[in-house]
This record gives C-alpha cells, structure tokens and sequence, in this order.
C-alpha cells in the first residue's frame, strides 16, 4: 500500500499555503468597490496558485501520489477562497441586481465549446473553467464595449455561481461522499507511473477500515503500459453520510 513518503512536509506546505491563501483573501475580502475591482481580486487570488505549485513540487513530483493530493487540497481552498470573496461582494451589493437576459447571454457564451462539468468536479476542473472564463469574457466585451460595466457585473455573478455549485457538493450530506469517491478516479487518471506513463487501470476497489473503524477505499492499479502493480488508499471521511439517506 502506497504511504506518503514525507507525511510531515506535506503537511507543512498544506498549513503554510493554506494559511497563505486565507490570509490574502481576508485582505482583500470587501476592499473591491465595483465589479471590475471583484474580478481583478479574484484574479490575483487565482495567481496564487504559482506559488503552490513551486512549493510542492520543491519536495514531490506533481504527477506523484503525494503531489496530486497536494495541489488538489491547496486548489479547494483557492476556490473557496475566490467564492468567499465574490460572495463578500455580492452580500455589500444587495441591490446591484444583474441584467437577468444579460446574465444568461454571458452564460450561454461562456458555456459554448466547453465539456460539460461532471455531476462531482474536481477543484482543479473548476478553476480551469474560471480560467477560459476570463479568456473568452475579454473577447465578448471586445465585442460589446459600450456595455462593459454592466457585463463585467454579470461575470461576478457568474462566476459566484460557478464556485457555489462547486462547494455545494463538497458540503451536502451524501454528495460530498461521492464527491470524494470521484476524485480518487481523478487521482488515478492523473497518476504517472514509474515507467513514464500515466496509463493506470482500476483492477479491483475494495472499501475497507483501519484499526481505529474509521472507513477508506483501496485501489489496486496496474499500468497499462508495463504491467506493475500498485495500490493506494483514500480516506472516506463523509461515509457516514450514507446511513443518514
């Protein structure tokens, strides 16, 4: 069974980050006056992702185990970083009520030619789509210079509603269980084996529970390319939530 090779620099860089991220949020948090502002905060929160992905990969391969579960953990907590700030904004604004045809015009292009998010998104999935959000919000406002203003509030709320859904289902009972569940797939899919390859298969996965009853799955894996073997374990913190249906 795989086990972090350095439990105690992980958790370092996650508390150090952590601490980071929420500290720099908490600065900013209710200093933007206007939408334009909201959004460049968000995008200076987002820029902190940069600095995470150096520290981890100082110590750990970003295409390793522990790398992976790093980055994926300091991803949530930029996201619900970006939706506390957005939401700060929203909540001072009360009456700033977006155009409601506006909105959904924005909605529908930032939607066009982009993969459907799965029902159980990764952190990382999301900020990728905030990402090509801002991408294709500058070329609609390129488009449409005389209503900049009133775009540039629709993209707040947007985007509010983009990093709610996204909480929402790290949060509710039950979901945030097969939330956890789908990112181990995720890790899977993003795990690079020794051989070089980022081919592993899911050959059986068992549910299983340590000596203290706490529950966790196990994935035994196999590369498609050369054939090892391994197996990991994830903690499955909200597995009660399916007694409580």
């Amino acid at each position: 069974m795989d086990q972090t090779e350095s439990p105690g620099q992980a958790e370092k860089i996650l508390e150090r980050e952590g601490k980071h991220i929420d500290a720099f949020v908490a600065e900013r948090r209710g200093r933007p006056a206007s939408p334009a502002e909201a959004i460049a905060a968000v995008e200076d929160v987002f820029n902190l992702r940069r600095r995470y992905f150096g520290a981890t990969g100082e110590h750990f391969g970003l295409l390793e185990l522990e790398g992976i579960r790093l980055i994926d953990a300091l991803d949530e907590r930029l996201l619900r970083g970006i939706r506390e700030l957005l939401k700060a904004f929203v909540e001072a604004h009360p009456r700033r009520i977006p155009d409601l045809k506006l909105l959904g015009m924005l909605a529908d292009k930032m939607a066009a030619g982009s993969r459907p998010m799965p029902q159980y998104p990764i952190a990382f999935m999301v900020l990728f789509t905030i990402r090509s959000h801002f991408e294709r919000f500058q070329e609609i406002v390129t488009a449409k210079p005389d209503e900049v203003p009133e775009l540039e509030h629709a993209l707040v709320h947007h985007l509010l509603g983009v990093a709610d859904r996204y909480v929402q289902t790290r949060e509710r009972p039950v979901m945030r269980h097969f939330s956890d569940v789908a990112r181990e797939y995720s890790v899977v899919s993003r795990l690079k084996c020794p051989c070089g390859e980022e081919k592993y298969e899911v050959k059986t996965q068992s549910l299983c529970q340590r000596s203290d009853g706490s529950p966790y799955d196990r994935l035994d894996l196999q590369c498609r390319a050369c054939g090892a073997r391994r197996s990991i374990a994830f903690d499955l913190p909200h597995f009660k939530d399916m007694y409580q249906v």
